[in-house]
């Protein structure tokens, strides 16, 4: 009996067991009080989510609005690289990527995916580290959209913590975007599918891909320079790849690590039957290949620092809200016609048959890679205020971001010549000084040949001439280099050295070598700018370089103000009656200097302000600085790097003065040329320019002429000095065959005239003897005194020098009238 009533009990129901009903009663009571706990616990996490406004999930950044200084839009500012598509926009392939790695039942879950939530717990147990993640696509467009890691970093929650609120969050994204289009589908599916795809394309638009890209398109175009409808698989691989880890994963910045990543995705896709075998093998074995396009925070150099003054004085938090107008100081006419015609003028340049450098379309852009063809760069500022009007920093900001005005120094060549000249005249010399221009050793100077003759790049002509003794402004404005380098070794190079540092161009360390007076130091277009600007002020230096005037807010409230301008703390450059000679004598290159002929293109006429133009001994670069009395304008061409002619006699009119004339002449509306009036401590003098002394009526050259024959012109000129400089002295050139020797002034005493009123004689004029008339005097002439009531000499207009007429006289013709002499009476004893 024992044993049979043993073996119905082994037969009875399991669900008549008394001790199974009470451990399933028991786990049922602990799953109550834990799922209490686990809400209890889990309560603050809901609420916080709870709390936040999940409308603005598709508020991205607005962009700010960049004007000129008359409101009117150069461009837009944002924080973000991005530029927001419609998911029809989206190729599918590149959703079935994305869904392959992210998030496999994307379209099956409400936000949560619980069964992948479960496996990762099981696998990471398994493992006993954090080998897997659960979060889905929503979970991570909540992250993404509001933050939720500076959040749960300001609350001090783990992650997992977050993790919680994500998934508190998502499931609320879902069902706020159901409940929002609920009465334009009402078929419970497709209204799931169509928010499915709202979730979609508020992802997209809002992570990053990298290389800071955010988007879809700001990643097929930052990568692949595509839109993302024409991407390939692959490519859509790659950029579904880069969402793991953006920064690690860029195939820009590391194309080994996207392919691997790439293929992973690729082998997901095949794992959901969303390619086939052969295809992921065929899409497997494909390289990565790039071909960026991105879109452009900023067109130029210039959106680069007005977007870090932005951030500067508005904050990166409040500039990411975007919104925001800022009105700078450039005019967008004068900037659009320095864009267009410094990219024209270079590309003309590299068409030349003479031009054997890579050029700007032949251009392959690869990481780190520095384009080797022809750059340049234009600045044009206001010298009072400092604001600056143009700013071109480079020739293609796609191809490089380097600012060759901000970070760029090359040699500064035959610009720099007018430092030597404004030294020469700081130290008591005058525009009439002259110097000889004669053939000089290369070896003096060491820069170009090293033996034989210096060249005369300066001139910037094929066949330069020496001219002998000239005059300082002749030599500055033919850019004479052999009579400057005798000049400033005069001077002596400190000097020298000490005025180019007060007009704020940099001096090499070390020893003081001669070639410094050839410009061979490297300085950057906005010293070069300064340096020029303080010639028009009367020798003041600019302050610093305004970009903004004010920011205004998206309700129109100013957030910044930019100060007035103000005075320069710098001491002036020079005293502004050398100033004022260096601008005078740099206005004679447009009249009779290297520029001559180029001033004809220039809008006004004559043109009152003055121009430079620079060679290097290497024509390796182009300068053209100069201004109109209102605006200070530099350009340059050259090369990013070495020091190799960009063609043969590539002189610096050639090389940058058409984009000068083209932007002066676009400026000329608004900013209008405007004499420079000479300062008081100036006075006239006429002087001779073979001398550089006061001229005499003697002061004539011998000019022979094919047609007329020999004839003699006048040498005298009126020119500007020091008032209170000191005694200049009498021509003691024109002395040989009664033209006046310094013996002969030293007898006889100076003989000036101070009006031009016979500019060429048939024959040279004759010294006379004395002041007066020898012997007896009938006809009682007019005796004149030589000397002042000081007893010095002075100068006169008339003398009584004899002086033949501009026509010869034949025997026919009338003689001098003569008064008839008084009777003599003769009184005898």
């Amino acid at each position: 009996m024992a044993k049979q009533k043993k073996k119905n009990r082994r037969k009875r129901r399991f669900y008549k067991r008394k001790r199974l009903w009470i451990f399933l009663l028991l786990c049922l009571l602990a799953g109550l009080v834990g799922l209490r706990v686990a809400n209890e616990r889990l309560q603050p996490y809901k609420e916080q989510a709870a709390q936040i406004d999940i409308s603005t999930i598709d508020d991205v950044e607005i962009p700010s609005m960049i004007l000129d200084h008359k409101g009117r839009e150069i461009g837009r500012m944002f924080v973000e690289n991005r530029s927001k598509v419609s998911i029809e926009e989206v190729p599918q392939k590149l959703i079935d990527a994305l869904i392959a790695q992210e998030d496999q039942r994307f379209f099956k879950h409400n936000g949560v995916d619980q069964i992948g939530v479960a496996r990762a717990i099981w696998l990471n147990l398994k493992a006993r580290a954090v080998t897997q993640g659960a979060s889905t696509i929503t979970m991570q467009l909540a992250r993404n959209a509001f933050d939720l890691k500076s959040r749960s970093l300001a609350l001090g929650q783990t992650g997992i913590e977050r993790k919680i609120v994500e998934a508190f969050l998502a499931l609320r994204i879902e069902r706020h975007l159901m409940d929002a289009i609920a009465a334009d589908y009402p078929d419970e599916a497709q209204r799931k599918g169509r928010m499915k795809k709202m979730v979609l394309e508020y992802y997209l638009n809002r992570i990053p891909f990298g290389n800071g890209y955010y988007g879809v398109r700001s990643g097929a175009l930052g990568y692949f320079g595509k839109e993302p409808m024409a991407l390939t698989t692959e490519e859509c691989a790659s950029l579904v790849a880069c969402v793991k880890n953006p920064t690690q994963i860029s195939p820009l910045s590391n194309k080994t690590k996207n392919r691997k990543a790439r293929d992973h995705v690729l082998k997901r896709m095949l794992a959901e039957k969303m390619i086939t075998e052969s295809e992921w093998m065929t899409l497997s074995s494909k390289p990565v290949v790039v071909n960026p396009k991105p879109l452009r925070k900023g067109k130029s150099q210039l959106y680069e620092i007005v977007d870090d003054i932005a951030l500067e004085k508005v904050g990166i938090e409040a500039m990411s809200r975007g919104g925001f107008r800022i009105y700078t100081t450039i005019d967008r006419d004068v900037q659009n016609r320095a864009e267009r015609s410094l990219q024209e003028h270079l590309a003309r340049i590299e068409a030349q048959a003479e031009y054997s450098h890579p050029k700007h379309s032949e251009f392959k852009p690869a990481p780190g890679k520095v384009p080797a063809y022809l750059q340049g760069a234009a600045l044009m500022v206001d010298p009072d205020t400092g604001n600056v009007l143009a700013y071109v920093g480079g020739r293609d900001y796609a191809h490089s971001q380097y600012d060759f005005i901000e970070l760029g120094r090359r040699p500064f060549g035959t610009a720099y010549l007018p430092v030597v000249y404004a030294a020469a005249l700081e130290s008591g010399r005058h525009p009439c000084t002259t110097v000889r221009d004669e053939a000089m050793d290369a070896r003096a100077v060491a820069v170009g040949a090293q033996e034989g003759i210096l060249g005369e790049w300066g001139m910037e002509v094929r066949n330069p001439e020496y001219e002998g003794r000239i005059s300082s402004k002749r030599a500055l404005s033919t850019s004479k280099l052999a009579a400057t380098v005798r000049l400033g070794r005069e001077l002596g190079l400190e000097e020298v050295a000490a005025r180019a540092r007060a007009f704020g161009l940099p001096v090499g360390g070390g020893e003081l070598l001669t070639r410094m007076l050839l410009g061979h130091d490297s300085v950057s277009l906005k010293e070069a700018v300064g340096a020029y600007s303080a010639i028009s002020r009367k020798g003041n230096l600019p302050g610093d370089l305004r970009y903004i005037e004010r920011i205004e807010d998206a309700d129109g409230e100013v957030v910044y103000q930019a100060p007035a301008p103000g005075k320069p703390d710098a001491d002036p450059a020079c005293d502004e009656i050398t100033a004022y000679q260096v601008h005078d004598m740099l206005r004679d290159s447009l009249v009779n200097g290297n520029l001559a002929a180029e001033a004809a293109t220039l809008k006004q006429q004559p043109f009152p302000g003055a121009i430079k133009t620079g060679t290097t001994h290497e024509f390796a670069d182009g300068w053209c600085v100069g201004y109109n009395g209102n605006v200070t304008l530099g350009v340059w061409v050259g090369f990013h790097q070495g020091k190799e002619a960009i063609y043969e006699n590539a002189f610096g009119r050639h090389l940058a003065f058409y984009t000068w004339a083209e932007m002066m002449n676009a400026a000329e509306d608004s900013y209008p040329g405007a004499e420079i009036e000479p300062p008081e401590g100036l006075s006239l003098a006429k002087v001779c320019s073979e001398s550089g002394l006061l001229a005499t009526r003697y002061c004539y050259e011998s000019v022979e002429d094919p047609v007329k024959g020999r004839s003699f012109r006048y040498t005298g000129y009126t020119d500007l000095l020091r008032a209170n400089r000191r005694k200049l002295g009498l021509c003691d050139t024109h002395g040989k065959g009664g033209i006046g020797t310094n013996e002969v002034l030293e007898r006889y005493g100076p003989l000036a005239v101070e009006s031009g009123d016979q500019q060429f004689l048939p024959v040279a004029p004759i010294l006379p003897q004395t002041s007066g008339l020898l012997g007896e005097d009938p006809y009682n002439a007019e005796l004149v005194n030589l000397e002042d009531a000081a007893g010095e000499l002075s100068i006169f207009v008339r003398g009584p020098g004899l002086l033949l007429e501009t026509e010869i006289r034949g025997d026919s013709d009338g003689g001098v009238p003569l008064h008839r002499p008084r009777k003599i009476e003769i009184k005898t004893d």
